[in-house]
């Protein structure tokens, strides 16, 4: 009957799916090292008093340790995935406690002989239940060994596809170095060709106003010219009357010496003047006179068709009046 009951209970913690969890239970997280410290006294105690087999309590202690380590692998964040396990409610610290004392009392001294066999099969179920915890705990780790494959082979996708990215990237910014050092460039071109018009500009500007300055000095050498020109044309008509004054000037002294030689002595009537010698004298002198100054007006003339200025030409019209005077003065 005992037997019966034990295999019962094994049979429900393997059967059970949330081993462990119930809190009530003496297998609970945190009662852990009480329960076992509870039934090592509970083991030396029924051991001292002869009515529990101390096998069977060392079974029972060391299939706490391997409870406790799948518990903490199913609330291992790691495990996401539970197994297929169904087992009936642990019996509370007490109930199990009283049941093993009230066992011990009435067991039958007959049945003592069979306890050495039971111990043997119960050591055969632990050894049966480690087995199948270590099967389920395999299969629990391929499952998580394939779902962490899983997880690495998206992670090399995702991996791979941010390195086309990253790629991708690094070209477009190469491409915008590029192009920023273009820009550079022609920037820096177009700052040269902009200094370079505007050199140019200050050049022409200079050139047109040398230019202007040119014209300045050709208008004003055209007038002078122009002026000159007038004055050379004034100063030829005058040279021109001059050489008309001239020419009457010599017609009308030759006139006169004509005159003065053709007067015979006939033409007078003899009238008998005193010989007045000092009016010879003044004639002679006046002819004299009159004889240098042509001269010095001939030369005057010659000069002023040389030099062609208002100096020669004054000069050759101060000759002029001073022969007109004598002239003058001896008609």
């Amino acid at each position: 009957m005992k037997g019966r009951m034990y295999e019962s209970q094994q049979q429900h913690l393997l059967d059970s799916q949330d081993f462990g969890l119930d809190p009530k239970s003496w297998l609970s997280g945190g009662d852990l090292s009480c329960t076992l410290s509870s039934l090592s006294a509970a083991a030396a105690t029924a051991t001292a008093n002869g009515g529990v087999d101390p096998v069977l309590f060392n079974n029972l202690v060391e299939m706490v340790p391997l409870v406790q380590s799948l518990i903490d692998q199913k609330s291992n964040s790691t495990f996401t995935r539970r197994g297929s396990m169904i087992y009936t409610k642990t019996p509370s610290r007490e109930s199990l406690y009283k049941k093993t004392v009230g066992r011990s009392a009435t067991l039958p001294t007959k049945k003592r002989r069979d306890q050495g066999d039971r111990n043997a099969a119960n050591s055969q179920d632990i050894e049966d239940l480690s087995v199948s915890s270590r099967t389920l705990l395999s299969e629990k780790e391929r499952e998580e060994l394939t779902a962490l494959r899983d997880q690495v082979e998206e992670l090399k996708k995702q991996l791979s596809e941010k390195d086309g990215l990253l790629e991708s990237a690094e070209l477009v910014k190469n491409e915008i170095a590029s192009i920023q050092t273009k820009y550079e460039e022609l920037k820096n071109e177009t700052a040269e060709k902009e200094s370079l018009i505007n050199s140019t500009q200050l050049q022409l500007s200079d050139a047109e106003v040398k230019l202007a300055d040119k014209q300045a000095a050709v208008e004003k050498l055209q007038w002078e010219a122009t002026t000159s020109n007038k004055k050379v044309e004034r100063v030829q008509g005058d040279l021109d009357k001059v050489q008309g004054e001239l020419s009457s000037f010599m017609l009308f002294i030759e006139g006169l010496t004509r005159n003065d030689s053709s007067i015979s002595a006939e033409d007078y009537d003899d009238v008998l003047y005193p010989i007045d010698q000092n009016h010879d004298i003044d004639h002679e002198m006046d002819m004299q006179e009159l004889e240098a100054a042509r001269a010095a007006y001939i030369t005057a003339v010659a000069a002023t068709k040389e030099l062609q200025n208002e100096e020669s030409i004054s000069a050759a019209a101060r000759k002029r009046f001073h022969l007109q005077s004598l002239v003058l003065q001896q008609s």
